[in-house]
C-alpha cells in the first residue's frame, strides 16, 4: 500500500513538472536514500521554488522521508542514546503525535531518574493528549513533587483538573502556581494563558 501511494505521488509530480530532470533527484533519493542524495535533491528543489509551489511540496516530502529515517536510527539505537538525547527524542515523538512511543521512553527516564521533574511533566502531557486524565494527573503531580517551583507543571495540572471536572481544585492550583511564575525561564507558558484558563474556570464554577 505504501509503495502504491509513493508511486501515485510520483505520477502526480511527473504531471506537474515539465522535464524528467525535475524529479530525477527525488527518484534517486528514493532508490538510494543516503544523506548525500537527500542534500542533492533538496538543493535542487530549493532552486526551483516558484509560484507553483510544487518544489515546496517536494521538499516537504523529502524532509519527511529523511526525518523518518533519522527516527528509525534513534529507535534502533535507543539504549545507546545519552540521557538528554533520549529525552529530546521522546519530546520529538510527543510533538509528532507518536504518544505511545514517547510514553515508553518517558517511562524509562522516570525509572532511571525518578527525581527528574521534566520527564514526569512531559509524560503527563502525552497522557493528557491520549485522554488518560487520571494517569496524566498522577504524572504531573509527580513533576511538582520532585520540583516544587515547576511552573508549567502547575498550569498543565490545572488543565487536567479542569477536564476531570475538578474546577475548584484547578483554580486553587492556578493560584498556587503564581508564586513560581518567575521560575518559568523557558517561557513554556504563553502570555495570558493563565488568565484565560482562570476566567474559564470561574465561568464553569458559576454554572455549577
Amino acid at each position: 500500500m505504501k509503495k502504491l501511494l509513493i508511486l501515485l505521488f510520483i505520477v502526480l509530480v511527473t504531471l506537474c513538472f515539465a522535464k524528467h530532470d525535475d524529479y530525477a533527484d527525488f527518484n534517486e533519493y528514493q532508490e538510494n536514500p543516503t544523506f548525500e542524495n537527500f542534500l542533492k535533491a533538496a538543493g535542487g528543489y530549493q532552486e526551483q521554488i516558484d509560484s507553483t509551489y510544487t518544489a515546496n511540496l517536494m521538499l516537504a516530502y523529502l524532509y519527511n522521508m529523511q526525518m523518518n529515517q533519522e527516527i528509525k536510527v534513534l529507535e534502533e539505537n535507543l539504549d545507546s542514546l545519552t540521557t538528554r538525547t533520549k529525552f529530546s527524542y521522546a519530546n520529538l515523538l510527543l510533538e509528532l503525535g507518536k504518544l505511545d512511543e514517547s510514553i515508553a521512553i518517558y517511562n524509562i527516564l522516570n525509572a532511571d531518574f525518578p527525581k527528574w521533574s521534566c520527564a514526569w511533566r512531559h509524560k503527563g502531557e502525552a497522557l493528557m493528549k491520549q485522554g488518560k486524565m487520571e494517569e496524566a494527573e498522577k504524572a504531573t503531580l509527580q513533576a511538582i513533587e520532585t520540583r516544587e517551583d515547576h511552573f508549567d507543571a502547575y498550569i498543565q495540572l490545572a488543565r487536567i483538573q479542569k477536564e476531570l471536572g475538578e474546577y475548584e481544585t484547578a483554580l486553587q492550583t492556578l493560584e498556587n502556581s503564581m508564586q513560581y511564575e518567575e521560575a518559568d525561564h523557558e517561557d513554556e507558558v504563553c502570555d495570558g494563558e493563565v488568565e484565560s484558563l482562570k476566567a474559564e474556570l470561574i465561568k464553569l464554577l458559576e454554572k455549577h
